[in-house]
């Protein structure tokens, strides 16, 4: 089964809220938010489809004010359903490309500490543990901030 992805637009953000919804619950974005995501040109959000289904999708920005630019994966979601399938693997290659490709040297992104399976995604995918950030994601919820050289792969 093939997974197609392709740029989201904001005639997805009801799918897309729906995913962030079921992946992450009381931590996830408000629609608000992703919609502003969606509209940033410093921003792209990445929709996977399987099968005429959105199973995922990932967000992120870039920041120019530095040399070399610097980009910050804010949300990586794939259903439940579609889950090691490759799809989370396949969203952030892509995304880290796009942001490669627009001067992106470093990439950043958090994992909750009790997500382990996205620590183990993000480290197979050559990320580094930085450092613990307490309460990040609400009183008592550390979070994992990670990096990632993106010049080493490209």
């Amino acid at each position: 089964m093939p997974i197609s992805v392709r740029k989201a637009t904001e005639d997805d953000l009801e799918v897309i809220y729906k995913i962030e919804l079921e992946c992450f619950a009381d931590d996830a974005f408000t629609k608000r938010q992703l919609e502003y995501l969606l509209r940033s040109a410093s921003s792209v959000t990445l929709i996977a489809v399987l099968n005429g289904e959105a199973v995922g999708f990932i967000t992120g920005s870039v920041d120019r004010s530095g040399d070399p630019a610097v980009c910050h994966v804010y949300t990586l979601d794939v259903k439940r359903s579609y889950r090691r399938m490759g799809v989370g693997s396949t969203l952030l290659d892509l995304l880290e490309r796009a942001m490669a490709e627009k001067g992106a040297g470093t990439c950043y992104l958090e994992a909750r500490t009790d997500n382990i399976a996205a620590q183990n995604l993000y480290v197979k995918h050559g990320y580094r543990p930085l450092r613990i950030l307490r309460d990040y994601y609400g009183f008592g919820a550390d979070g994992l901030r990670f990096k990632k050289d993106l010049s080493i792969d490209r």
